[in-house]
């Protein structure tokens, strides 16, 4: 493969693809080595703490009430807020417990206060053990891969890095695009050449073919993130609970549900504020209520009655909250996002407040609802497969980007940069730059900051240090 490499456009794109690899490349690294652990999940708790997830089954199992009432013994001034039913009969039920709020306040957990996971055995209702999820491989990766451990700036660097990694992908299709050999050279390059020539034509090679899935990764992970999920299209993850008559709604959104550091609740709802128990005259909708107030096997039978079959409730937390039965992809309830399902019961009467499917979701939220569970490997074996090879495949595009910046070094100077461009050309770059930048706000605020150090850089080279050309 031959490349030109000394016309103004090639020059100019190389310059900015540079600087963005030095933001980005160690991000992916961070991100898709997390990512790995992330979707080594099953094996990692079956190996650590396998003897709480599975049971020996013998007999009937005792109700779900009995088992709550065995971890609210168990674990005295907490308050349950979640029940997850066994998936097959040799596995254990899950409770989600956070320390009780005697106040009356709502939940804590999703974006405030941690859970805790509690493991009964539902035919002797023994207690198995417990976990903090924040405090497995798993807690720790997806921590990692949300923040960098750096809370709401981990966040915004992240959105920053995504958004450059975008431009790193135009920027490196056009710099590895065939020229005179064609196609295949370019994705099968070939290796018995000079080594600096055979780890770019890799690294081209490389970034070809993961660059579409690159691109959808960083567009769906962009959604998580404070400025572009939090605002850009914080309108299309909103559902409008439609009933007759209207049931009131709650501060509180459906994206509390989420039990932190676990993401279950579809990015298409998670701005929905969640309705209230209160009077429901004149509606047609009944419940698992008949009469009795409803508790937690009543509203696991009805769960069942009304089609549901792996699932999870969230008990109300306060007098004015509802139940709420869920099935969702990201929480691994099933595996098709056109299975998923919110309903919502209120805690006194049993009626249903609400009953959100995927029809439900706007075109974005379909869009998410089934991209989010494709990023984080959960629509299975295959998905599991693909994304794994597919973080191995970035970490090898980072290492020989990383041997191809060492290999380049001049009479092995530290390069501050790659060689200059024509400043009209440089200036029509940036132009493009900042148009596709438009779409991510903090992305934009870096290449204005880059397009400075640039300057710097420029003035410095040819004021101060006088280095030589090429450099």
């Amino acid at each position: 493969m031959t490349t030109d490499t000394s016309n103004g456009p090639y020059r100019a794109v190389w310059r900015w693809h540079f600087y963005a690899g030095l933001v980005v490349a160690p991000l992916l690294l961070v991100l898709a080595t997390s990512g790995l652990v992330m979707l080594l999940r099953t094996p990692l708790e079956a190996s650590l703490y396998g003897h709480m997830l599975t049971v020996r089954p013998g007999g009937v199992p005792h109700s779900p009430g009995a088992q709550l009432a065995a971890v609210e013994a168990a674990f005295p001034h907490t308050q349950a807020i979640l029940f997850v039913p066994p998936v097959t009969l040799d596995r254990s039920s899950e409770f989600s417990i956070i320390p009780a709020h005697h106040g009356g306040g709502g939940h804590g957990h999703g974006h405030g206060e941690a859970s805790r996971s509690v493991y009964v055995d539902p035919y002797t209702t023994r207690i198995l053990g417990s976990v903090d999820p924040a405090n497995t491989p798993y807690g720790w990766a997806n921590a990692i891969h949300g923040t960098l451990l750096l809370g709401d700036v981990g966040d915004a660097v992240i959105e920053i890095a995504a958004g450059l990694a975008v431009l790193l992908i135009v920027s490196g299709i056009y710099l590895a695009r065939p020229q005179g050999q064609g196609w295949r050279s370019t994705l099968l390059p070939p290796v018995s050449v000079e080594r600096r020539a055979a780890t770019r034509a890799l690294h081209g090679a490389v970034g070809y073919w993961i660059a579409v899935p690159l691109l959808f990764f960083l567009l769906s992970g962009l959604t998580w993130t404070g400025v572009w999920g939090g605002r850009v299209v914080q309108a299309w993850n909103t559902v409008a609970l439609d009933r007759s008559p209207p049931a009131a709604v709650s501060t509180r959104t459906h994206g509390d549900l989420n039990r932190s550091p676990l993401e279950e609740v579809p990015w298409a709802l998670e701005q929905t504020l969640l309705p209230t128990s209160g009077p429901t005259s004149g509606s047609t909708y009944v419940g698992p209520g008949a009469g009795a107030t409803p508790d937690l096997d009543r509203v696991v039978e009805f769960a069942r009655a009304a089609g549901f079959s792996n699932f999870r409730v969230a008990l109300p937390p306060d007098h004015n909250a509802a139940w709420t039965i869920s099935a969702s992809t990201l929480a691994g309830d099933v595996d098709a996002p056109t299975e998923e399902r919110f309903l919502h019961v209120d805690r006194h009467t049993g009626t249903v407040l609400a009953d959100v499917r995927f029809s439900d979701y706007s075109v974005m939220g379909r869009f998410m609802a089934s991209g989010v569970p494709f990023h984080q490997g959960e629509l299975g074996t295959w998905n599991l497969v693909f994304n794994a090879a597919f973080c191995v495949a970035v970490i090898v595009l980072v290492m020989l980007a990383t041997a191809l910046w060492w290999q380049r070094r001049p009479g092995r100077v530290f390069p501050t940069a790659p060689p200059a461009s024509d400043p009209r050309t440089m200036r029509g770059v940036v132009a493009g730059m900042f148009v596709c930048a438009l779409f991510f706000p903090l992305t934009a605020a870096a290449i204005a900051g880059v397009v400075l150090l640039d300057r710097l850089i420029v003035v410095i080279k040819t004021r101060v240090l006088s280095l030589r050309p090429g450099l």
